[in-house]
């Protein structure tokens, strides 16, 4: 006859104590993968807004939107939502990010290596910028840090970028540290 081996109670422990460690082990591992993906689609919603505000200045004769560009832009979209990011907890403004208040209303054709110049970038809402504030710099609450100390910008050629905020000057241009 085959007897039945019961497990003791110090045995479960030692199971459920492993259990405990492997998940407080693994759970920055999927924080940080969830954090990757709300970045990414964030991305995804700043390439759409800049596509939208080429798409604009290519109906306006090259000119980018003025105050109210978020309204001026809506109609080259297909859904409102692109203008939230997925780790911004509460719904301020119109939107959660920026545009570069030193081009608004100027043609694109007048900007000098768009490819280094920040269009729009993570913010705290939709009101055009002149430069970034200072104090997002330092404060780790700030949209600068959002995603995984960094933002997402995008740039006046169309395309987005992960950076830290020490990586765009107060004329939203990028500087290498390198």
């Amino acid at each position: 006859m085959r007897r039945r081996y019961a497990a003791a109670w110090p045995e479960y422990a030692v199971v459920l104590s492993i259990w405990f460690i492997l998940a407080l082990i693994l759970y920055p591992v999927f924080s940080r993968a969830r954090e990757n993906a709300r970045r990414a689609t964030c991305m995804s919603n700043q390439k759409q807004i800049a596509n939208a505000l080429l798409y604009y200045a290519a109906d306006n004769n090259g000119n980018l939107p003025g105050h109210g560009w978020v309204s001026l832009i809506t109609p080259y979209v297909k859904t409102g939502d692109i203008f939230r990011c997925p780790s911004k907890s509460e719904a301020l403004g119109k939107n959660d990010y920026f545009f570069n208040a030193r081009f608004l209303k100027k043609n694109v054709d007048d900007i000098k290596k768009p490819q280094t110049l920040v269009l729009l970038g993570d913010s705290k809402d939709d009101s055009p910028l002149s430069q970034l504030p200072a104090e997002w710099v330092r404060y780790q609450e700030s949209p600068l840090w959002r995603h995984l100390e960094g933002a997402n910008y995008g740039f006046a050629d169309g395309h987005i970028k992960w950076l830290k905020a020490q990586r765009i000057n107060q004329d939203f241009r990028v500087v290498s540290l390198w």
